[in-house]
Order: C-alpha cells, then sequence, then structure tokens
C-alpha cells in the first residue's frame, strides 16, 4: 500500500520553480550529501501539512491527474500559504534501481493484517500521540529524507 514516504520536510528547502522551470521535491534513502536523490514530485499518495510540527491539514492526492508536487505547490498560494512549513507524505509508488518513481498503476494487493498495521504505522507518523511508544510496524516500506543543495559549509566530510 505505502511503499516510501518522508516525515517532516521543510517547504523552505523544496524547489518550488519558477517560469519555464520545473520544480523538484528531492529525497534520497539516507542523510548522507552524497546519497542519490530522487524526485518525488508526481507521487501519490496522502500528506500532511505542519505549522511548527503541529498538525493543521490532511490531504490526499493522486485520485487523478494531480501529484504531490503540485498539491503542495497550490497550497502555498491558497487559504493555507502562511499556515504551514512542513509536511509529511506517504505514497503508493516505490523507487525503482535507477532512482525513479515505479509506474503510478502498480496494483496494491496486501493482506489484512499488513494493511491494518500500514495504517496505524501512518497514522502513528501523522498524529504523533504521546502515548504510542511504538512507531509502526511499516513493512517493505522505504523512509526518505529530504534532500537538497547544500551550501559548501554544510557539506558532509
Amino acid at each position: 500500500m505505502i511503499r516510501s514516504y518522508g516525515l517532516h520536510w521543510r517547504a523552505s528547502r523544496v524547489a518550488w520553480g519558477r517560469p519555464n522551470v520545473a520544480g523538484t521535491l528531492l529525497g534520497s534513502a539516507s542523510r548522507s550529501s552524497r546519497a542519490q536523490p530522487v524526485d518525488f514530485r508526481t507521487q501519490r499518495g496522502i500528506y500532511a501539512l505542519y505549522s511548527e510540527y503541529e498538525l493543521v491539514y490532511l490531504g490526499q492526492t493522486g485520485a487523478r491527474n494531480d501529484r504531490l508536487f503540485d498539491r503542495l505547490k497550490t497550497h502555498r498560494v491558497d487559504h493555507l500559504s502562511e499556515r504551514w512549513d512542513r509536511f509529511s507524505w506517504f505514497g503508493t509508488q516505490w523507487v525503482t534501481q535507477q532512482h525513479r518513481l515505479s509506474a503510478d498503476n502498480a496494483a496494491v494487493h496486501e493482506t489484512v493484517e499488513a494493511t491494518l498495521n500500514m495504517l496505524e504505522a501512518v497514522s502513528v507518523a501523522i498524529a504523533e500521540p504521546r502515548l504510542n511508544l511504538q512507531r509502526g510496524r511499516w513493512g517493505d516500506t522505504t523512509q526518505y529524507y529530504q534532500w537538497w543543495e547544500r551550501a559548501e559549509d554544510e557539506q558532509e566530510d
């Protein structure tokens, strides 16, 4: 069901693009600045918007032609524009060996147990209830960390 996800990415680190220049929504499977980035711009799934880590909005993307990047970019100019600074996303597409998103029409076949584990994991990740000590059973889902072009003084040795 959920194949990849990112938690609490900063809106300020997204390359939103400009006229005639497409933006990117980059993440990598490790926190290293040398990691191979993946563009999650066309991801399908659900997302959460936060203001200083407080949940302020939940949405979905991909049921039609809209995708994650488009929905987030819309929220930068709609009634939510000044109300969020971070976001988490939970996507149905996995990353291929070529560091690209899988086809967005891949079938989802999960057991009831795996589905319930995934729903619980996503719910706990979004809401972060203070009494939940367990962080969820993600199965073979991969977490991706936000990737951005770092200034030279931010580079890792």
